[in-house]
């Protein structure tokens, strides 16, 4: 049987298509102790979700393809959302506000607040 620490930690699908920010986020995550899959687009993330029961997405909302608002769209009722963007696209950002995500972050951001935001989301998912 698995002792306490790996019975639930959380489990993060962080979705962009620059993989320098994928890879970063990703290492930082698994770091802190989370259980860590990525997407590089909206299609992948799409079907990730499909297979694997994550708690929280972080998700890039301007990708090629689907983006992630789209994404969102589609899901229904997703696992909690964190949104990030270069870009500040009012359609796209209460679209997002809409679709009923946990947050939106603007890049560049601060990676501690990022931390803080996936372990509010991950803690109300449970």
């Amino acid at each position: 049987m698995n002792g306490p620490a790996e019975l639930k930690r959380p489990t993060v699908l962080v979705v962009d298509d620059e993989v320098g920010m994928r890879d970063t986020l990703v290492a930082i995550l698994e770091y802190h102790g989370y259980r860590v899959w990525s997407a590089p687009d909206g299609e992948t993330a799409f079907s990730a979700v499909q297979e694997e029961d994550f708690d929280v997405l972080v998700m890039d909302i301007r990708m090629p393809g689907r983006d992630g608002v789209s994404v969102l769209e589609e899901l229904g009722i997703p696992p909690r959302v964190i949104l990030m963007t270069a870009y500040a696209a009012e359609d796209r950002l209460r679209a997002a506000a809409d679709a009923n995500v946990f947050a939106v972050l603007s890049k560049p951001f601060d990676m501690n607040r990022m931390l803080s935001l996936v372990a509010q989301a991950s803690e109300e998912n449970k």
